[in-house]
């Protein structure tokens, strides 16, 4: 009498409804560990353990993925924000400018995945991604309210393009040395350590625009 065979295991399958999202958390955990855009969708569904053509229909190229999680990112910087304008002094522009300022660098380095995929030159012109262009429109509107706010009560003789200019390049290009690991070993500064600089940092960029008596 020959023993059964034992059946095999049936391969992990997803569920129609959360496959995207879990291409999503793969991709993005490329992003995050190893620095890796170059991945394909193939590669992609592969990790998940679904068939190429499974991954296609959610995301039919590597940019529409990017692109996924370029919107998420946005929007969690977004709410980021609004959790910080939420934190400001009412009535303050000033602490509100400084509020976003902290909570922008904080979001990039706690999340260098969605970093890199929200400014990610793959991506080109975004004139097709239109969830993707209003995602990025409602962040930027936070800094241009605040920068308006500024001007209208007078506390900064800068006009809101130039405040809005400066402010965010000054946290883009913190958070970039940052996540690139460019302050390490000249500064010490990496991302456990970011925010505080990160408040000293925007604190001095606001005191240098109050208006001068």
């Amino acid at each position: 009498m020959t023993a059964r065979k034992k059946s095999a295991k049936p391969a992990k399958t997803y569920h129609h409804g959360n496959l995207a999202e879990t291409l999503k958390l793969l991709a993005l955990k490329r992003l995050e560990e190893s620095k890796d855009s170059a991945f394909t969708i193939r590669e992609i569904a592969r990790e998940a353990g679904v068939s190429h053509a499974a991954a296609y229909r959610h995301f039919p190229s590597h940019r529409d993925l990017l692109a996924e999680i370029s919107k998420d990112g946005f929007i969690g910087i977004t709410d980021a924000f609004l959790k910080a304008e939420a934190e400001a002094r009412p009535d303050d522009p000033l602490d509100r400018l400084e509020k976003i300022g902290i909570a922008y660098v904080s979001f990039c380095v706690e999340n260098p995945g969605y970093y890199r995929a929200m400014w990610h030159t793959d991506l080109g012109p975004k004139d097709d991604l239109l969830e993707l262009q209003e995602a990025g429109k409602q962040s930027f509107l936070r800094l241009w309210e605040t920068v308006l706010a500024c001007k209208e009560k007078g506390v900064s003789d800068f006009s809101p393009e130039e405040l809005a200019t400066a402010a965010w390049s000054i946290v883009h290009g913190f958070s970039t040395l940052v996540n690139e690991s460019q302050l390490v070993f000249t500064l010490g500064i990496d991302r456990g350590n970011a925010k505080e600089m990160a408040k000293t940092m925007v604190r001095l960029f606001v005191n240098g625009i109050k208006k001068r008596k």
